[in-house]
């Protein structure tokens, strides 16, 4: 009879966790892209003065991936090739939207790095699935331009900067831990230089490991590492935020358990006020996370981590939060895609 009742509990818990059924996964995807996908490809973040960016673009095409929706990964593709893929060096510009002359083009023609990976690891799992190695190509050629414009020493680790130009200064790095994508990197391993890609990401988690900062043991959205170690930038926010929850995220994708004792510190803030903060202040004089309520994609992302982590009760609700938080998140891309991505993550 308890093993009954643990069977039971267990079904209704991965429901509850799992959220929607396989056909309303589709009407998800279905939404995504009637809402953010362009006729032409472009993907648009509405609450960025509705730019698009070599991070959406990726996160589309791997979702597309995902969905096993050939046709909208192509048409994304194509969007990405004609406009951000326009740099000499292999690398995409990271934002394109509408200049000062109301013209529509390229804004800014630095790269992220977290798009590139993005979208070189679309390509690859592309090729994986739909047996064409024309993506593989194309995916091959922007891990190599990666590996060779992006890569940098630091304390004899491997490290990927964020972008091409200005994150390098009196030696120290600048560098933002939620462009730190592992199973990309594990997959960049197996097509093209196997011992860089296996040392970048046993030094990347290594990096994602020791950035516990503050009372609540948590990532930085922006992090320096010099010759003291590593530590939160003092030029950027100092913050767990709307970069870092990402942290989070990629290390459930490479399935591991994140930051326990950060969850921890969630947990006591959720049970205390109701509610996920959207940030949470990690400056040496930190007293509390911030008021505003975190969207729908962290909350996804929470109840992932926390089933993980053995508190299958607290991931169940979180799952259900995420869930009806959802349904008023319509033009939200960033949460949007978080949500997704959780919910087919374990395809990767």
């Amino acid at each position: 009879m308890v093993r009954i009742r643990i069977v039971v509990v267990s079904v209704i818990l991965s429901m509850l966790f799992s959220g929607l059924s396989g056909a309303d996964d589709k009407e998800l995807w279905e939404k995504y892209k009637s809402t953010f996908i362009q006729a032409d490809g472009r993907i648009v973040d509405f609450y960025q003065g509705q730019i698009s960016h070599s991070e959406g673009q990726g996160y589309g095409m791997l979702l597309s991936v995902l969905y096993n929706d050939r046709a909208a990964f192509d048409k994304l593709f194509k969007w990405t090739k004609n406009n951000l893929m326009v740099r000499k060096d292999g690398l995409s510009v990271w934002s394109w939207g509408k200049r000062a002359n109301d013209k529509w083009d390229v804004i800014d023609y630095n790269n992220a790095t977290d798009g590139d990976v993005l979208i070189a690891f679309a390509l690859i799992k592309a090729a994986e699935k739909w047996k064409d190695n024309a993506y593989k190509s194309a995916g091959l050629k922007i891990v190599e331009a990666i590996r060779v414009n992006l890569a940098v020493k630091w304390q004899g680790m491997n490290v990927l900067l964020p972008g091409y130009y200005g994150f390098t200064k009196n030696d120290a790095i600048t560098l933002n831990p939620s462009y730190i994508i592992p199973p990309a990197y594990k997959l960049f391993a197996t097509i093209d230089d196997k011992a860089f890609w296996e040392k970048t990401y046993k030094d990347s988690i290594s990096i994602l490991e020791q950035c516990k900062f503050g009372k609540y043991k948590l990532p930085a959205d922006w992090v320096t590492l010099n010759g003291k170690g590593i530590q939160v930038s003092t030029e950027n926010p100092q913050v767990f935020g709307y970069d870092a929850i990402r942290t989070v995220l990629y290390l459930l994708l490479d399935k591991r358990t994140p930051y326990p004792d950060g969850l921890k510190e969630i947990s006591k803030i959720y049970k205390q006020a109701g509610s996920i903060a959207a940030q949470i202040d990690l400056s040496d004089n930190a007293t509390k996370a911030s008021t505003d309520t975190a969207p729908s994609g962290f909350y996804a992302i929470y109840a992932q981590a926390y089933s993980k982590s053995g508190d299958g009760e607290l991931g169940a609700k979180l799952s259900k939060e995420a869930q009806d938080k959802l349904a008023n998140e319509k033009d939200n891309y960033y949460s949007n895609t978080l949500y997704l991505l959780v919910k087919k993550g374990s395809d990767l």
